[in-house]
């Protein structure tokens, strides 16, 4: 019962953070909803996993037998086999989030449509804990998704078996049980669980569609914007429309004449912004949450690198317009 509590009171913790709404609360609210999901994961990703160590003994009693010349036991052994996972790949589940969410989908114990949800929702935690990244156009309502994900995992969550130990049990934990009890817990006590946080905490979304795509649709502007100042800043005056799109794509380093940008193909084209524009004006249809995720983390993660390539060169134009700005002045 204690490893129920452990996660009860992290999810708890977390709802207190989102209700105070402030930056910091939020961000600290979606570590905490990262760790206790990939806690639930890790826990599942056991449970899945519990007959690999005895199959693996089995294996090698099935070896000896065959060796010693019994047919029944040799026939065996590819089935057995099959089914024992390899040590590299048990490796990869348990150090890496999006192989423990690909291997439960997989087994079917996680539900498909979550996966990329908790994927794009992991790799936005990383950016916040490793590099400092805060997205807060859109930090509200990717706290609340991860919620509502965190619970959709736990409703997924099982154990053989949960008692109460000697221990007493937090008052995280008993508002749910009615109050202290001895012996066994209902099996379901998780999903009920799951089911009650999640109302608590609530999933606005209408109002989360609306800032996934204002997000997304700022930042393309952005992207415009910052291709019309290369083309208004750069001093090359046969630029015309189109050029700063090749300029931040192509290879500069040989110093190539424009006529020879502009007879190159690239990754990225003004027909790519339309369709990015097109498809995050199709998100406003969408009404399933974990397709609304999917879809958004697909055109980010289409655009960004886009997206990256144009702030880098908005800021080297911008550096040389101050340095030539500086000369002018004497400085």
């Amino acid at each position: 019962m204690e490893r129920l509590e452990l996660i009860v009171v992290q999810l708890e913790e977390a709802k207190g953070l989102i209700e105070k709404g402030r930056v910091p609360h939020l961000r600290l609210a979606f570590i905490l909803l990262d760790s206790v999901t990939e806690l639930i994961l890790h826990r599942t990703v056991q449970t899945e996993l519990w007959d690999q160590e005895i199959l693996t003994g089995l294996l090698s009693t099935y070896k000896e037998l065959a060796a010693r010349g019994s047919a029944e036991a040799a026939a065996e052994i590819p089935s057995i086999e099959d089914r024992i996972i390899p040590k590299p790949e048990l490796k990869n589940i348990d150090r890496n989030f999006d192989a423990k969410v690909a291997f439960l989908v997989d087994r079917g114990t996680l539900d498909p449509a979550l996966g990329p949800v908790l994927q794009k929702l992991h790799k936005y935690r990383n950016e916040m804990y490793h590099r400092d990244k805060l997205r807060r156009e859109v930090l509200r309502p990717a706290t609340l998704i991860y919620f509502d994900s965190a619970c959709t995992a736990l409703g997924s969550y099982s154990q053989q078996f949960m008692a109460y130990g000697s221990t007493p049990l937090g008052p995280e934990l008993t508002r749910f049980t009615g109050g202290p009890m001895r012996g066994f817990l209902e099996q379901n006590l998780p999903q009920k669980i799951a089911a009650q946080l999640r109302r608590e905490v609530g999933l606005d979304l209408p109002q989360v569609r609306s800032a996934l795509a204002q997000y997304l649709d700022a930042r393309l502007d952005e992207i415009r914007d910052g291709l019309t100042f290369i083309e208004d800043n750069l001093g090359v005056p046969q630029l015309v429309p189109g050029d700063a799109l090749r300029l931040v794509q192509a290879n500069l380093a040989g110093n190539p004449t424009l006529e020879q940008v502009r007879g190159k193909t690239y990754p990225y084209s003004k027909a790519d912004m339309e369709r990015w524009r097109n498809e995050i004006a199709a998100l406003k249809a969408i009404n399933d949450k974990h397709d609304l995720v999917r879809e958004y983390a697909a055109i980010e993660d289409a655009l960004e690198p886009f997206e990256q390539l144009v702030e880098r060169a908005v800021m080297d134009v911008d550096r040389e317009v101050q340095l030539q700005s500086d000369i002018a002045r004497g400085k």
